[in-house]
């Protein structure tokens, strides 16, 4: 049965084979094509090699996991095992003292308004209109002076406590971060409050004063001058996700989200975890097998050093970045229904390094653009020089924050932060020629920042680390 049905197929093969005879004569080549990888061929997804570049990138990586395993072991120890409980004790003191200043910025405003209020009513019972009057300016300037000491002592006591007390740079950098916050925050809370009292004594009121009409008519808050001076509102802005000061802030219009808020938390813990055994099992031994290059001057081995600790930089610069400006601010967000959420733009496509500044730290871009920026514009100096003083600040802040907690303040930072200057100067015409998102543009920020500038600062600061300490 089973031979007589395959004689059969066989047969009716022949058949359509002999009716078909026209197959192999089936023109194939009918109009003109140019190869897939050729300029002319329109565009064409490589999907494929990207999965190809994983697949490798994986693979390189799984082989440096184990043969770091394979040279050094397991590295870990217990988080905070290694740093001195007098450490903690003063990073705790640090903490404690924020709240004071807070309550003496608030002060400082709350016996700022009675007088004030005083001129504006004794000014309508003369019939006469209140403008800024000599009292008025020795109030704002009285103001001015104590928020300038207050302002000034957030920075002095962690700044003190890190260089001369602490110990381990971490910590230290925890106090100054946390110092830091504040003294911006507090700068615009001092600056916007100033500026909503001068408001509200000359708002509607035209004068060819020039000192009075610069000042604008602030009438965009849901809460209004003096109402906004109570410690719930400047506590809610030491909390809140922004260095911005304003009287109200657009909220949230949903309630609070607990699985929102438990997949934040979740993220913080992956990605300090992460951050924590890529510091102590790869960072660490390629940083103390980097200082025998650093005493030799040995030029090839220091650029494979570099090289060799970027990759492991970056992966924690990115953990901390999603750490921070994600999940953390977020997080606050969450919980004080904080509606602007743009802590951050797309920076990854930077054509450029200026592009860059302005994207990835919305709340220190937006702080220093609003108080520092803008002002020097509007008081006449131009935006190429109002663009470098911010700069400046910028690395100064950078030296400081870095500098302090590693006992280390030669300057690193502050210069690495302005030889970029020139090369943004560089790169700006490139991506005006190439457009914002211009492959070039992108690749020279990822080299200069991240891939040169970074690892090369770090193994600075570890080299000048070990220096001084003689360890």
């Amino acid at each position: 049965m089973s031979q007589e049905s395959s004689r059969q197929s066989v047969s009716s093969a022949e058949e359509t084979s002999d009716n078909n005879f026209t197959n192999h004569a089936h023109a194939i080549h009918v109009r003109n094509a140019p190869s897939v990888l050729s300029k002319e061929a329109p565009p064409e997804s490589y999907r494929g090699f990207l999965n190809l570049a994983m697949l490798i990138l994986a693979a390189n990586n799984l082989r440096l996991i184990i043969e770091n395993f394979l040279k050094y072991g397991f590295l870990l120890s217990t988080p905070g095992t290694i740093a001195a409980p007098y450490d903690y004790t003063c990073l705790m003191i640090c903490f404690l003292v924020l709240p004071l200043h807070i309550i003496f910025a608030f002060y400082i405003e709350k016996i700022t308004i009675r007088p004030f209020l005083n001129e504006i009513k004794l000014a309508k019972k003369e019939g006469k209109e209140p403008t800024i009057t000599p009292k008025i300016k020795s109030i704002n300037k009285r103001a001015g002076i104590l928020h300038t000491v207050n302002i000034t002592f957030i920075l002095l006591f962690p700044s003190a406590v890190s260089y001369f007390i602490i110990f381990h740079p971490f910590l230290g950098s925890i106090a100054l971060f946390n110092g830091l916050a504040l003294f911006f925050k507090l700068i615009s809370y001092a600056f916007v409050n100033r500026d909503l009292r001068l408001s509200q004594l000359i708002g509607g009121i035209s004068s060819s004063s020039k000192e009075e009409t610069k000042i604008p008519i602030i009438d965009v808050y849901s809460v209004q001058y003096p109402n906004n001076i109570t410690l719930k509102d400047l506590f809610y802005f030491w909390f809140a996700p922004t260095l911005c000061y304003q009287p109200s802030y657009p909220r949230s219009p949903d309630r609070f989200r607990p699985g929102f808020f438990l997949k934040r938390c979740g993220e913080i813990a992956i990605a300090c975890t992460m951050m924590y055994f890529l510091v102590e099992q790869y960072a660490n031994p390629t940083l103390r097998n980097s200082l025998r290059a650093i005493d030799e001057l040995s030029l090839v081995s220091i650029v494979e050093r570099v090289l060799k600790l970027s990759t492991i930089s970056l992966a924690i610069w990115l953990l901390m970045f999603y750490a921070v400006f994600h999940s953390t601010l977020n997080l606050l967000a969450e919980v004080l229904r904080f509606g602007d959420r743009s802590f951050y733009l797309a920076w990854w496509n930077s054509g450029s390094l200026g592009t860059y500044w302005r994207l990835w730290n919305r709340p220190v871009y937006q702080w220093f653009k609003r108080h520092v920026y803008l002002p020097l514009v509007d008081n006449g100096v131009s935006p190429r020089v109002a663009s470098f003083i911010v700069f400046t600040l910028s690395a100064a802040f950078h030296e400081f924050l870095i500098g302090i907690p590693t006992h280390s303040l030669k300057g690193f930072a502050f210069v690495g932060m302005m030889s970029q200057i020139p090369l943004i100067e560089m790169t700006k015409p490139l991506e005006k020629w190439r457009g914002k998102g211009s492959t070039f543009g992108n690749v020279i920020f990822w080299m200069s920042f991240c891939l040169v500038g970074q690892p090369a600062a770090i193994l600075l600061y570890y080299y000048q680390w070990n220096m001084t300490h003689q360890i």
